[in-house]
């Protein structure tokens, strides 16, 4: 959990950021991902013995999806898994869905889940996550602006949601880890050598061509 400090991750998921907003490369890894895991989104398949409502339940579950736009949030979600080291989505009810099931999911940034002030939680708690006696997720606490919005400062205010309602998806890559870190992290002082090669190359065609 000290190697996985709330300032270590934001350092790497900035680092991480700008590398996939500046670097082609790394940009086009994080979307190849993200494409290929996701493509065109989940398809239900029924398989009970009544054909009628087989296709009836699908039907229902592939307008719903276009309407909630699941395809492209699961795809967001999956490029923040990468860039950011784990993906938060909240479930949440959507009046303005046009499908009889409102159910809906509001994408949040890993920035957003966080306990403000460094407030003691006891030994059960990691930045923004309270864990039970066994290990289980009970609450997360989500800020109600964004950290980076100017009017979130200086009161941060959040919500206490309980694990239920939140869907964190992240790789632990050690026993205890509670947050994730960039996928790309590894690679983060290679893309920064890719840049410089790159213009390298293209400077030597350059002189080449003079």
């Amino acid at each position: 959990k000290a190697a996985n400090s709330p300032g270590v991750r934001r350092r790497l998921r900035n680092n991480a950021r700008y590398e996939v907003a500046n670097n082609s490369y790394a940009c086009g890894i994080v979307l190849t991902l993200a494409n290929d895991c996701i493509g065109t989104g989940p398809r239900l398949q029924m398989l009970t013995e009544d054909p009628e409502t087989n296709r009836h339940v699908e039907t229902a579950f592939s307008a719903w999806s276009r309407a909630a736009g699941l395809p492209e949030k699961l795809r967001t979600l999956r490029m923040a898994k990468a860039e950011d080291g784990e993906a938060f989505a909240l479930l949440t009810s959507n009046p303005a869905l046009g499908t009889p099931v409102k159910l809906d999911l509001a994408l949040l940034e890993a920035d957003q889940v966080t306990t403000p002030f460094f407030r003691d939680l006891g030994g059960r708690a990691v930045d923004g996550i309270v864990f039970d006696a066994f290990g289980n997720p009970v609450e997360y606490h989500i800020l109600k602006r964004h950290p980076g919005d100017a009017a979130a400062l200086p009161a941060l205010e959040f919500d206490r949601v309980p694990a239920p309602s939140v869907i964190h998806h992240f790789r632990a890559d050690r026993p205890g880890q509670a947050r994730g870190i960039p996928e790309i992290t590894p690679a983060l002082p290679l893309f920064a050598q890719l840049r410089r090669y790159t213009l390298a190359v293209i400077g030597a065609a350059e002189a080449a061509a003079d």
